[in-house]
């Protein structure tokens, strides 16, 4: 039974924490949010942390995170703040390359007509009408979207993946993921982390 004063949502992560035996933090006690200040989505100050469970191995070589981010974007002199999920892994057994792979909407194809470097692949033509991929090393990351990777998110859409090194995080831009399917939100981040993770 989980304490009749906590949030809905706070119980859904606790419930999350309990199945996957990772610990419910909450508050960003420990510094996670240190760790992320390369990847875009924390560009913006003053981002809180709320609701993080983590779980990490013995030998301390792999960390998982899953939590709510909000932040606020400031336009002039308009502000609007925003609530998404994000799962972040920090994993010895990850080498990446540093990329964003992000929703590819009409404006990004009209950047991509105008010069915008986008990273595509000519057998997965669905994951290159979805998804804009972005970053330095084009090799390294073709690389490190084999089969299995293009596979997976050539039958899906929507999501956004940061990575550099051990760091990974994922999630849906501007969007909190519903509590009743915050569990299937983390087993879907373990399950990409376990497909970049068996790029040989």
């Amino acid at each position: 039974m989980f304490n009749f004063k906590t949030t809905h949502r706070e119980d859904a992560y606790r419930k999350l924490a309990f199945q996957h035996e990772m610990d419910y933090l909450g508050k960003d006690e420990y510094g996670v949010k240190s760790y992320l200040g390369e990847f875009e989505l924390f560009q913006y100050s003053g981002g809180n942390i709320e609701n993080l469970c983590q779980r990490k191995s013995s030998s301390l070589e792999y960390e998982s995170n899953v939590f709510d981010y909000e932040y606020t974007i400031s336009t002039g002199k308009s502000s609007m703040t925003m609530r998404q999920s994000v799962y972040f892994v920090n994993s010895k057994s990850l080498d990446l390359p540093i990329f964003i792979m992000k929703p590819e909407g009409l404006i990004n194809r009209l950047a991509t007509f105008f010069g915008l470097e986008d990273i595509d692949f000519a057998d997965h033509p669905e994951f290159s009408y979805n998804y804009l991929l972005e970053g330095e090393d084009e090799e390294f990351i073709r690389h490190h979207f084999d089969q299995h990777v293009l596979k997976f998110f050539s039958a899906t859409a929507g999501w956004t993946i940061e990575a550099s090194n051990y760091y990974l995080i994922f999630y849906r831009n501007h969007e909190l993921i519903p509590e009743e399917a915050l569990i299937d939100f983390y087993n879907t981040g373990e399950g990409i982390y376990n497909l970049f993770r068996e790029v040989e």
